[in-house]
């Protein structure tokens, strides 16, 4: 398994996107695609990519900068076969060292109550309540590095 920046195979990771939050989840296609989408917006979009596979997209996440050292993740996905491996874990670890080295020192991310502790796992703690996102009760958490 690889981790690629993938900001010129954004369609590549809308897909998996598609398949996980729109078509598993029920979350509505209008909420899933946001001006985040766009190069233009400055967002980092990011493939976990199985090499064993002819480089099959297996997951993807995408981040930006909400201020000069705090990141906001968003969108994490992996395809259920992939799901149980580790591989969610590898992405968060590759996102916090890919940004720290551009000088984030703070990871925000809104989860699903449901991956709370798997997150929590990953040494983010929970900043929220439970709140709404796509008809999907979420917490804010976040992670100082």
């Amino acid at each position: 398994m690889i981790i690629i920046p993938a900001n010129d195979r954004i369609d590549d990771c809308i897909a998996l996107r598609m398949e996980v939050f729109v078509r598993e989840q029920g979350v509505p296609l209008e909420l899933e695609i946001d001006r985040y989408d766009s190069p233009a917006s400055g967002c980092g979009h990011f493939l976990l990519l199985d090499e064993a596979r002819d480089s099959l997209p297996a997951g993807t996440f995408r981040a930006y900068f909400e201020t000069d050292d705090t990141v906001h993740l968003q969108r994490i996905c992996l395809i259920k076969e992939y799901r149980g491996r580790g591989l969610g874990r590898a992405m968060l670890r590759y996102a916090e060292q890919y940004y720290k080295k551009k000088g984030a020192r703070r990871f925000t991310l809104g989860a699903q109550c449901y991956a709370v502790p798997f997150y929590e796992k990953c040494g983010y703690s929970c900043v929220s309540g439970v709140f709404d996102d796509a008809g999907i009760p979420h917490r804010m958490m976040e992670k100082e590095l």
